[in-house]
């Protein structure tokens, strides 16, 4: 706080002392009181008046710039109330205490919020595990009474379990790191899980595949690599030309990072929007081409990869090509 502010604050008082000084001036003067002695009084109540004033401001600087440290030093800043010096004057407690009511009104909220937040998880949690079960079972009868129709319908329940999925790993996107389990993990195995997993899909929309470049290994968590991948393949795909689909997984080392790369030949993304790709809910102009796109799927990778230490990034033609580039660093050491 400037003394400018102290003084602009205080101004209606010190009008008072002023108009008072000016008032018994006069009034002195009438009683025949000399000026020599007039101006003694005006300079020792001045005195008086500035040092009060300067030793009031100094105390509550002191006072603001204390506040100011324990409020920097909290992590939890509306606990400052709680442990704020008392205050001294009766105006002080006064909005202190309707300042710790406030505050303790809105932690009551905030607790609230968060157990029904945290149950609804839960639930929805709990939900995805239970309905994966006849969903396996759908795809069992299926694989046990193969015909053109149970294919169809392979295919589709690959699209439900894929979304079923995405709805789970959003849920625990706060939390992966009570969910993960950091190893050596063969980036090979990653592709080859995640396209067995999209198996019918891929024959249906006859996507050709080459992973004959993936050789490297790297260091991550293996469940949730192959979400990634999955949400880029499923776009890969999703996004496709006219042309016969055709995606390139390659995976190089490059300086400190392992790099893996998938590339499809699909519509491409326009420059003008490739930078809000990994914004939540954009679709951009391709999302017209797709009609249940959603703008998730690239959200949930780059929170996912941020969480894990990988970087992502996408180059893209429009009308030409899309690749995705993972970098995985080539150490186990990651900040989680």
């Amino acid at each position: 706080m400037k003394f400018s502010d102290y003084i602009n604050d205080h101004k209606k008082i010190l009008l008072i002392c002023f108009a008072g000084s000016l008032f018994f001036s006069v009034l002195l003067l009438f009683f025949g009181i000399g000026i020599s002695e007039l101006s003694l009084l005006l300079l020792c109540f001045s005195l008086i008046l500035f040092i009060t004033i300067w030793t009031d401001y100094l105390d509550k600087r002191r006072r603001i710039r204390s506040l100011l440290s324990t409020l920097d030093s909290l992590d939890q800043k509306y606990l400052l109330a709680e442990i704020a010096d008392k205050p001294d004057t009766e105006f002080e407690k006064a909005y202190f205490h309707l300042l710790k009511t406030a505050l303790k009104n809105m932690t009551d909220e905030i607790a609230e919020s968060k157990r029904l937040n945290l149950e609804y998880r839960d639930y929805i949690e709990q939900w995805i595990h239970e309905i994966k079960v006849p969903i396996t079972g759908i795809e069992l009868v299926c694989e046990n009474n193969k015909t053109d129709i149970t294919r169809k319908i392979m295919v589709q329940t690959e699209l439900i379990e894929q979304e079923v999925e995405k709805v789970l790993f959003y849920a625990r996107l706060d939390s992966v790191e009570k969910d993960y389990l950091i190893k050596e993990i063969s980036l090979k195995d990653c592709v080859l899980e995640v396209l067995a997993r999209n198996k019918q899909f891929l024959i249906q929309n006859n996507v050709c595949v080459h992973t004959d470049s993936v050789t490297d290994t790297v260091y991550s968590d293996q469940k949730w690599v192959c979400f990634i991948l999955n949400q880029i393949l499923i776009n890969s795909i999703k996004y496709h030309s006219k042309q016969p689909p055709v995606i390139q997984i390659v995976s190089h080392n490059a300086e400190n990072y392992v790099v893996l790369s998938v590339t499809d030949n699909g519509i491409g993304i326009k420059p003008s929007e490739i930078s809000r790709v990994f914004d939540k809910g954009f679709v951009g102009s391709n999302g017209r081409y797709a009609a249940n796109a959603t703008g998730i799927g690239l959200y949930l990778c780059e929170r996912l990869c941020a969480k894990l230490g990988i970087g992502i990034d996408i180059e893209s033609e429009i009308g030409h090509y899309t690749t995705v580039l993972l970098y995985f660093p080539r150490n186990d050491h990651l900040n989680i």
